[in-house]
C-alpha cells in the first residue's frame, strides 16, 4: 500500500497517540511505588507499555501487512528520506521482529505460546525502551517541521488530557 501525504500526516497524528503512551507508560512503569499502592494498575501499565511497544516495533520494523503504516512509506517525503537513517542497527530488525511476535502472540491472542512457554520478565522488554526512544526522537527529527508540529500529540485521542499529565500525581519512589 501506498501513502499520499495527507494520509501520512494523519499517520504521523495517529502515532503520536502511541508514543505519547507508550512513554508515559515507561515512566510509569519506573515508578516503584505503583506496584505498593495498586498492584493492579500497576499490572495494567505493564499490559498498555507492551501493546504501544508492539505497535512501535511495527512501525518502525515492518514489514506492514495490508493497510499497516511504517516507516519506510515516510520516505516519499525528500526531508525524512535524507534524515532518517537508511537502517536501523539497535535494536536488531531480527530481534525486534521476535520480540513483536511474542507480544502479538501473548498479549493479542489466545495462542499456545502462553502454555509453552515459559513468559519473558519484563527486564527483557526494558532493555528494548531506550532503543524505540531514539527511534522515536530521530523520526521525529526526520519528519517536515509541519509534521512534527503535529507529533507531541497534545490531547489523548481518546479524550481528555494526556496521560502524561497524570504522573506527577502518581506516587513517586
Amino acid at each position: 500500500m501506498v501513502f499520499d501525504v495527507p494520509e501520512l500526516k494523519k499517520a504521523v497524528q495517529e502515532l503520536a497517540f502511541d508514543v505519547q503512551h507508550f512513554r508515559c507508560y515507561v515512566q510509569l512503569y519506573k515508578k516503584p511505588k505503583l506496584r505498593q499502592v495498586c498492584p493492579a494498575a500497576y499490572q495494567a501499565v505493564i499490559y498498555s507499555l507492551l501493546l504501544h511497544l508492539r505497535v512501535l516495533l511495527d512501525f518502525f520494523y515492518g514489514p506492514p501487512k495490508k493497510d499497516d503504516c511504517w516507516v519506510r512509506h515516510f520516505s516519499v517525503l525528500p526531508e525524512f528520506s535524507a534524515a532518517f537513517p537508511s537502517k536501523i542497527l539497535s535494536p536488531a530488525p531480527h530481534e525486534a521482529r521476535e520480540l513483536s511476535l511474542t507480544l502479538h502472540k501473548r498479549l493479542a491472542h489466545l495462542t499456545a505460546t502462553r502454555w509453552e512457554k515459559p513468559p519473558r520478565s519484563m527486564d527483557y522488554y526494558e532493555q528494548y525502551f531506550d532503543g524505540i526512544n531514539t527511534l522515536i526522537d530521530q523520526f521525529t527529527a526526520a519528519l517536515p517541521t509541519d509534521n512534527q508540529n503535529d507529533f507531541p500529540g497534545r490531547s489523548s485521542k481518546m479524550g481528555g488530557e494526556s496521560p502524561t499529565h497524570h504522573l506527577d500525581q502518581t506516587p513517586n519512589a
